[in-house]
């Protein structure tokens, strides 16, 4: 018996042994299995989807979109992963090529979107003229998730600039001029006339403000911006440059050395001479603060400044009002377009669950964007996305939508990856007073040599005549 009974315990425990090992191991989790629900560990009955993102603003906005999503859905529940951004694709091209633990769908900026594409973790998306469509989303949202003519991946959203201005000078130098025009500066209708007559709409034009403001004792530079970063300063030629088509997927598309191209970043350079600025002490913080403590009145800026304008203003540690404007132009015949970026949800070619993973990328763009700045800081590449209840936040925000909407999307050919670097590079060059060019005719080669993958000289084009912006500014 005892024997018996020895027999009959080691069955039992190596029965026990088998169940433990296929569902008691804490935080197992089977792709696909079904399992029945438990208070005490999520149910495995639906499909789990894996989302991979990078950027820890989104941790909140996401944890409880997907929470929303899951509560919704019977069949489908989506677990968003934090990822580090250092190698992000070849993380999920590894993990996807080896069958291990890789996402269904992901979070990227479009400048990936062809290298993702042709390693086969990019789909196309599933009845894109259900949903990006002009109606929904600007040109260059839908530009930046074209490749080769298809949509593979959503427009989430974007960054891009805008004109940041202290409201409260341009307020008290229309008061100013009202009183030496005998008119009353107490008149508000009179005063919001004269502020909105005074905002640039040429770069000529706020060089002219600037020329003549009796400016307060605590204002060090009127104009003040971060040249050393291109998304504040390619504005200047931006709309004389062509890499890659409208799309940033053409290698045949290439048109960045041209004599339009050396007159706006002659101009760049006059601005160099007129503010005198030193790149190395410039950075987005420093500008920023310098706007928020009166030391500046017009700045370029991206989008998380409004926020920070917003936090200082309802303090009520800063004593000054703002307004945003989208960028002027260069002269009345030269425009400008600011550069964008947009993140994008992507869905992994490599994932079983695509439809799934459609739904839920669409649950985001549907239901999601009106979270998104609220909760991420991050402005929705859809068109009327909502910005909060704080009017001067919604207010401010309308200038990057616009600007967004006009803007140039980073091109996303693998031979330009390094676009950003070459071209930050030059524009610094330039302010410092390098050879317009000679410095973008070497971009050219550079970048064309990298399109065309052989070695290709850019011949040089005679330099245009220049347009001078501060010809009729008084010499002091």
């Amino acid at each position: 018996m005892a024997k018996r009974f020895f027999s009959f315990f080691l069955v039992l425990m190596m029965l026990a042994g088998v169940i433990f090992s296929v569902t008691g191991i804490p935080g197992l989790e089977l792709r696909g299995e079904e399992e029945e629900e438990s208070d005490l560990q999520p149910s495995l009955s639906k499909t789990t989807l894996i989302l991979w993102y990078t950027d820890d603003a989104l941790t909140d906005y996401l944890n409880r979109e997907a929470a929303r999503f899951n509560d919704a859905s019977e069949d489908v529940r989506v677990i968003p992963v934090e990822k580090d951004g250092l190698g992000f694709l070849e993380e999920i091209g590894a993990a996807s090529a080896n069958d291990g633990d890789f996402p269904d769908l992901y979070i990227t900026t479009h400048d990936n979107l062809e290298k993702a594409a042709l390693a086969g973790l990019a789909a196309e998306v599933e009845h894109a003229e259900d949903i990006l469509r002009g109606e929904h989303y600007c040109d260059a949202a839908l530009s930046a998730v074209s490749w080769r003519g298809k949509k593979i991946a959503y427009p989430f959203y974007a960054e891009t600039v805008a004109l940041l201005y202290n409201r409260t000078y341009l307020e008290d130098a229309a008061k100013l001029h009202a009183v030496e025009d005998q008119e009353d500066p107490d008149d508000a209708e009179l005063i919001e006339k004269r502020v909105a007559a005074s905002l640039p709409e040429t770069l000529t034009d706020l060089l002219d403000f600037a020329g003549h403001y009796n400016a307060p004792e605590q204002v060090e530079a009127v104009f003040e911006f971060d040249i050393s970063d291109l998304f504040t300063d390619y504005f200047f030629a931006g709309d004389a440059i062509n890499v890659g088509g409208p799309d940033g997927d053409d290698p045949d598309s290439f048109d960045l050395y041209n004599e339009r191209t050396l007159v706006c970043m002659d101009i760049f350079q006059q601005m160099g001479q007129f503010f005198a600025a030193d790149p190395d002490e410039l950075n987005s913080d420093k500008v920023l603060t310098d706007l928020l403590e009166g030391r500046t009145v017009f700045t370029i800026a991206t989008t998380d400044a409004v926020r920070r304008i917003a936090q200082a203003v309802s303090s009520e540690e800063c004593p000054y009002t703002f307004g945003t404007m989208e960028l002027m132009k260069l002269t009345d015949d030269l425009d400008t377009r600011a550069l964008s970026v947009t993140n994008c949800i992507v869905i992994n070619g490599f994932s079983s669950h695509a439809e799934a993973a459609n739904r839920f990328a669409r649950f985001l763009l549907d239901d999601g964007t009106d979270e998104l700045y609220t909760r991420a800081g991050k402005m929705a590449a859809k068109y009327r996305a909502d910005f909060g209840d704080d009017p001067l936040v919604s207010e401010m925000m309308q200038a990057y939508v616009s600007g967004y909407g006009h803007s140039v999307s980073m091109p996303k050919m693998i031979a330009t990856s390094n676009f950003w670097v070459r071209l930050e590079v030059a524009y610094t060059d330039i302010w410092n007073g390098a050879d317009v060019n000679e410095t973008m005719r070497q971009v050219a080669e550079v970048l064309l040599s990298q399109i065309r993958g052989t070695p290709v000289t850019v011949d040089p084009i005679e330099t245009p005549e220049q347009i001078s912006i501060s010809a009729d500014l008084p010499e002091d």
